[in-house]
């Protein structure tokens, strides 16, 4: 018992860490827009999502989504509200 409280504690500490390594930057655009990537199993939608709530305290307007079945690759364009 002993050893599978050690390994579920060393799993769920590696999957902390692969979560805050592998996420994608938001990355300014020409014309005042953002693009940000939250593909693969790491981050999702919602990742997306926080990524431009943090970035725009007013809310923002997605300028573009898309989203590939294949790798599970997903991209969002947004500009945030005035």
């Amino acid at each position: 018992m002993k050893t599978l409280a050690v390994f579920v504690s060393v799993f769920l500490a590696g999957c902390a860490q692969l979560k805050q390594g592998q996420l994608q930057p938001v990355i300014p655009e020409a014309g005042g827009g953002y693009f940000t990537t939250c593909s693969g199993t790491v981050e999702d939608w919602g990742s997306c999502h926080r990524k431009a709530k943090n970035l725009c305290p007013n809310g923002y307007e997605i300028l573009d989504k898309s989203e590939s079945a294949v790798g599970g690759k997903r991209e969002l364009r947004f500009t945030c509200n005035k």
